[in-house]
């Protein structure tokens, strides 16, 4: 079968969706299908990076399209290099041949309507695999009003490119909510959630001592956020317990990644003098599970108003690392859910700061009995979230529906 993948972003990129496109694309390719990605030529934070236009990567056929490389200093620069990219990925389509089957992700958020209409115009089946929900996610953040002519337009986009898709991937129970509500059938969703892109194993876990020793952590309790520094990520609960606490020289505040909040970061850091607060950029693939492992205390955080909006993927890392972890954000959310199954996590909502310190404490007193329980984990995540199970979904309910369909379509042809 030929698929095409769309999606802004492509490995070697470190971002999240970049690894989960290039895993999608590696596994339907070790099941005999042909894969090509259509992706943008610059690194999703780093925007004067820029990648090969067009390459073979074990078996897949990139192509990566030209964009300006304004980046995200504002709304209007973050628009102008959508626009960029969209103008050039329309061009692109019109050149390639009709696929069975055309996968778009949210990124950016028009590019489910020209999966769609490649499909009109060209045959196949279009399939939405959404990362994030828009245009409510950014009517959420306060980017777009709720009822403004934008969103308005915005929105009757999208629900146009959900009819029209045979399936719809969603991440989670409440993101399916979300989507039913914009009129897609139960029948088209197919929730399948992210899984950890660093390598682990269910029985040992990695030895984060090397990473530690290389950035002066040795001896620390190191509290770590590791992964984009979104605008739905607010940190403030976070940063506020580290000026509670930058008297402490036993605990560190680890900060990993990119993204619009590493300004929060940096000018908490400046206003409050804090020498317990560090930052490091987005770590590449094969060090993941080094960086990780050296935390004692991961923290994942989620805005009050985006439960069924985003997906927040870095709970995956934090579980496959079997290290503690606690959760700011909403308690109705994927990340209550998985806390519910899992059995140990720490929750604590937007604004408490005392409880969040409350947490450091508790972490740093738990025996090695109680830590164990985390550890634990790791196996959790290998038989309910591990890719291979995530892309057995796919390939059976998405890829395997599809290839049953043309199946009989070729015979009644032949009759």
């Amino acid at each position: 079968m030929k698929i095409l993948l769309l999606n802004q972003v492509f490995y070697p990129d470190p971002v999240a969706t970049a690894q989960h496109t290039r895993d999608l694309a590696l596994y339907l390719v070790s099941h005999g299908h042909e894969v090509t990605v259509v992706a943008g030529n610059r690194g999703y934070e780093k925007r004067d990076q820029i990648f090969p236009s067009r390459e073979s990567y074990q078996g897949v056929d990139v192509h990566r399209l030209a964009s300006t490389g304004l980046g995200k200093r504002s709304i209007l620069t973050r628009l102008f290099d959508a626009v960029t990219f969209d103008v050039n990925l329309a061009l692109k389509l019109l050149g390639l041949p009709r696929h069975d089957l055309v996968v778009s992700f949210t990124s950016p958020p028009l590019i489910g309507l020209f999966g769609t209409c490649f499909c009109m115009l060209k045959g196949g089946e279009s399939v939405q695999w959404l990362m994030d929900v828009n245009p409510d996610a950014a009517i959420a953040v306060g980017y777009l009003k709720e009822n403004g002519p934008v969103a308005t337009v915005l929105n009757r986009i999208f629900e146009f490119t959900l009819k029209r898709s045979g399936k719809i991937v969603v991440l989670d129970r409440w993101m399916r909510r979300r989507i039913v509500a914009h009129g897609a059938a139960d029948s088209q969703m197919v929730v399948i959630p992210p899984w950890p892109v660093q390598a682990f194993s269910e029985e040992n876990s990695a030895n984060g001592d090397s990473f530690r020793a290389e950035h002066g952590l040795t001896g620390k309790f190191v509290v770590m956020y590791s992964g984009n520094h979104s605008i739905v990520h607010p940190l403030d609960t976070l940063l506020e317990a580290a000026v509670r606490l930058k008297d402490r020289d036993d605990v560190v505040f680890l900060f990993i990644g990119a993204g619009l909040r590493v300004h929060d970061v940096e000018e908490a850091r400046a206003k409050h003098g804090l020498k317990n607060v560090m930052h490091l950029p987005s770590q590449p693939r094969e060090r993941l599970h080094e960086s990780l492992a050296a935390a004692n205390l991961h923290v994942v955080v989620m805005g009050n108003q985006m439960s069924g909006l985003v997906h927040v993927s870095k709970i995956y890392g934090a579980l496959a690392s079997g290290q503690p972890y606690v959760f700011v954000g909403p308690r109705q959310s994927h990340v209550i859910d998985l806390i519910e199954e899992s059995g140990p996590g720490f929750h604590v909502d937007h604004g408490d700061v005392p409880g969040f310190v409350d947490v450091v404490d508790r972490v740093k007193g738990l025996s090695s009995a109680e830590l164990q329980r985390f550890a634990a984990n790791r196996g959790y995540v290998a038989r309910r979230y591990s890719m291979e199970k995530s892309l057995g979904i796919f390939l059976d309910e998405v890829v395997g529906s599809k290839a049953v369909g043309l199946s009989e379509a070729r015979m009644e042809m032949g009759r």
